[in-house]
């Protein structure tokens, strides 16, 4: 809101009224009040509900506007698409989709939330609660409501299962196992970079140091609603160069020799276009069962990449870097579940302390 005197001593208000139906912001001006006062009281008065009155919403023109405001934000595409996912999941489940956005209760959250849990998982019912928090925050942003219907809503809390993944006798078995794998070499690779599947896929020769044994990672590979896109990483923690062992090197020294494509691991039927990682995903997964192996995900990979360096001291700060995430803080959430070897001695050491403490008072 703007309050100003004009020449002719007169004082104007501007109220910021949200957006139109195409996106564009609306303001409502008016001028020729003879006091401040005047002039602020009913510019109060258009900012405080006047304004909403008038700006009659359903629920889903709040999700086409929301689309609108990212596409003007240039979000991603496949972020876009996953929105659009989103709201298709509300037009299916969310009974007041059609509603007038201000009839709307906090109620009618709760009982979505408890839908949600019943015909999906714990995880996905928490991530579309947020989503939907975010449409409401959007619609108050933008004076289509005045009050916030989450208050009370308690969202669901995040859920990190134990994560199944092989363990070093596992790995010994599988190994060999594996280089029957019709993608042993990108298995091979994501195990010892413990790189994103996408971000493997989308390697390309020119990121590839083959003398000082590094790769760097600038792109990634997605595939949304059958849409492929290589775009840079989401984060800037993302784009990072990964130090070799020597069997990646050796793998990746063989490929140059032969190599048909810019890409390092390219699409079968068009050495142009990188691996798909859809397909990837679906061959290890029938390899998997196939061959009765314990089951994991290609994700997975990542984390039983990771858990020796835990168990062997790494810093935390460097193995962030390496798997490029965001902050340690993060990577600490991540493996909360891999206790490494040197606290469980740690621990050890201490029961031997309090073992000696009790044997002195029992010889007292």
């Amino acid at each position: 809101m703007v309050i100003k005197q004009k020449n002719n001593g007169k004082w104007e208000y501007c109220v910021y009224l949200g957006l139109d139906e195409r996106g564009k912001k609306k303001y409502k001006r008016k001028s020729g009040f003879t006091t401040k006062k005047a002039c602020i009281k009913e510019a109060n008065k258009i900012q405080n509900g006047e304004n909403i009155k008038s700006s009659y919403k359903t629920f889903e023109d709040i999700c086409k506007l929301y689309l609108k405001d990212c596409e003007l934000r240039f979000l991603r595409k496949t972020t876009i698409r996953t929105y659009k996912h989103h709201i298709n999941f509300f037009k299916k489940h969310f009974k007041e989709y059609y509603t007038d956005i201000r009839k709307i209760k906090t109620q009618d959250i709760i009982d979505f939330m408890m839908q949600c849990s019943l015909i999906t998982h714990r995880g996905f019912t928490r991530y579309i609660a947020i989503k939907l928090k975010a449409f409401f925050n959007f619609a108050i942003k933008n004076k289509y409501i005045d009050s916030d219907i989450f208050i009370d809503v308690t969202l669901p809390p995040k859920y990190r299962g134990i994560k199944k993944i092989w363990s070093k006798s596992d790995l010994e078995k599988y190994l060999p196992l594996l280089e029957r794998f019709k993608y042993a070499d990108v298995i091979i690779l994501l195990l010892e970079t413990g790189l994103r599947r996408g971000e493997l896929c989308a390697l390309t020769w020119d990121c590839v140091d083959l003398d000082r044994g590094l790769i760097s990672i600038d792109k990634s590979y997605v595939v949304v609603s059958g849409m492929r896109i290589i775009n840079p990483p989401k984060t800037k923690s993302s784009i990072r160069t990964i130090v070799l062992l020597q069997h990646s090197l050796d793998i990746l020294r063989r490929r140059n020799l032969n190599k048909k494509s810019k890409y390092v691991f390219y699409d079968d039927k068009n050495c142009e276009e990188p691996l798909n990682p859809s397909n990837l995903y679906k061959s290890f997964e029938y390899f998997i069962r196939k061959h009765k192996l314990k089951r994991i995900t290609l994700h997975d990979l990542r984390h039983i990449h990771a858990t020796p360096l835990l168990n062997n001291n790494i810093d935390y700060k460097m193995l962030s870097k390496r798997l490029g995430h965001s902050d340690v803080a993060f990577t600490l959430q991540t493996y909360t579940h891999i206790l490494p070897d040197h606290e469980i001695n740690t621990f050890k050491i201490l029961e031997i302390y309090f073992k000696k403490q009790a044997d002195k008072i029992l010889l007292m």
